[in-house]
């Protein structure tokens, strides 16, 4: 898997896959307390439809870029690298797209090959037949660390959520790859944003 495709996995990002270290959790060997944590966070994905803020990416190599980025569900997600990158990538609701201006190149892969179709599903539910959860833990302050996967991906990845804090938010988000290859993204910042424009979230090439 290239460096490249790490990128459109990972960030959008903020844009596939592990043989994961635990085995799978049926939903029906959730603790209580893990039942909670999952619907807690439920609820709170429920409620994110169109937010913006900014990020900090750290590639599997450790290498860390920063930028901005645009949320609006379902399946639209804009992130644009600060210099010296200036990478845009753009999940436009079918492609995850990757536009770098200083070699010219746009590459795209389809959003439902990501760990990340998850994330901007229009309705996000731990429960559905097709997400797989592969970890429930509690974090300090309330907060938790949750892993799913997508069943119909097969191996393609796997998208660790971190949770907490006061308000409570989605704090940071990992895409794991199939030679065990992370990218992290945290959300430095996250506000709601009402009225995104629809050409945010178009080919950038």
């Amino acid at each position: 898997m290239s460096l490249t495709r790490r990128h459109l996995m990972g960030a959008a990002g903020a844009l596939t896959a592990l043989t994961l270290a635990s085995p799978a959790l049926a939903q029906s060997s959730l603790t209580a307390a893990q039942r909670q944590l999952l619907e807690r966070a439920e609820t709170y994905l429920q409620g994110v439809r169109s937010v913006r803020g900014r990020f900090v990416e750290t590639s599997p190599r450790g290498q860390t870029s920063n930028g901005a980025f645009y949320l609006r569900r379902p399946g639209r997600m804009r992130f644009e690298y600060d210099a010296p990158s200036r990478l845009v990538l753009v999940a436009d609701g079918t492609f995850v797209h990757r536009w770098d201006p200083r070699l010219e190149t746009d590459q795209r892969v389809p959003m439902n090959q990501t760990p990340l179709s998850i994330l901007l599903a229009d309705s996000v539910s731990f429960g559905s037949r097709y997400i797989r959860v592969d970890r429930v833990q509690a974090t300090s302050g309330g907060g938790a660390q949750i892993t799913v996967s997508d069943t119909r991906q097969g191996r393609r990845g796997s998208l660790t959520m971190v949770f907490g804090g006061s308000p409570y938010r989605l704090r940071e988000w990992t895409v794991t790859d199939a030679q065990g290859g992370r990218t992290r993204v945290q959300l430095v910042t996250l506000q709601s944003a009402s009225s995104l424009a629809n050409s945010l979230f178009q080919d950038p090439h």
